[in-house]
């Protein structure tokens, strides 16, 4: 699947001060000042629904942070076939093995239209004060990277599809940083979890009726978090 964004020219460059996404996003949260030095460096693209926006095998030369949409990461197993394994998010960071010379250990398949801010992979590599910070960002972002991963390995460990549902809404409440969660479509869902479509809607309605997620429109519910993790105990 190929890739398709299109790219805002020199005066639609984002100004990091003002993006809502800035506390969940490794440039947002340098100093003021390095963030000065780096945010005219950055360029912002659009991506559409089906989008590929890293491979599985590729070097990146391109950092992409998630500023707007869902994703799905996909991993070519042993076998040769392409399963999905987690869902991404605002703040997800692709390409990052790229700054380490290493290759994309999983692929990025957008399941919503969005948005997200590129940086050249080079720029790292500048002996600034700005660099340096952003690198020690991105190394601790590949470790949280890797305990999220953990978590959505955790999912299919739970014995029933609702429990795995639950902790599905749980993780991606996590990943979008709010509790009016974008649901991706049921039959994405289904395919995550390894079910079918008319499974995931019953598993939903069940959740509803215990009141641990409110329906709000055709494609996003409230997920109460803490009435979820209560019915994760006592169920």
């Amino acid at each position: 699947m190929s890739v398709s964004h299109k790219k805002t020219g020199q005066a639609g460059r984002p100004v990091c001060l003002d993006c809502a996404t800035r506390s969940n996003c490794i440039v947002g949260t340098l100093a003021p000042t390095a963030l000065a030095a780096v945010s005219p460096l950055i360029r912002e693209s659009a991506f559409r629904k089906g989008a590929e926006l890293s491979s599985q095998g590729e070097v990146a030369t391109i950092l992409k942070i998630v500023k707007v949409g869902t994703l799905f990461a996909y991993r070519t197993g042993k076998d040769g076939r392409r399963r999905p394994i987690e869902i991404t998010g605002r703040g997800s960071v692709l390409g990052m093995y790229g700054y380490f010379g290493q290759p994309n250990q999983v692929s990025g398949v957008a399941v919503s239209a969005g948005r997200v801010c590129e940086l050249s992979i080079r720029h790292l590599e500048e002996k600034t004060n700005w660099a340096r910070a952003l690198r020690a960002q991105l190394i601790s972002n590949n470790i949280l990277a890797s305990g999220l991963s953990a978590d959505w390995s955790a999912v299919m460990r739970l014995r029933t599809l609702v429990k795995q549902l639950a902790y599905t809404l749980l993780l991606l409440s996590e990943v979008q940083a709010s509790h009016v969660v974008q649901l991706p479509t049921h039959t994405a869902l289904a395919e995550l979890l390894g079910t079918t479509r008319e499974s995931i809607v019953r598993g939903l309605m069940v959740l509803e009726g215990e009141r641990c997620v409110a329906k709000l429109e055709r494609k996003k519910c409230h997920v109460y978090s803490k009435r979820l993790l209560e019915w994760l105990g006592s169920a």
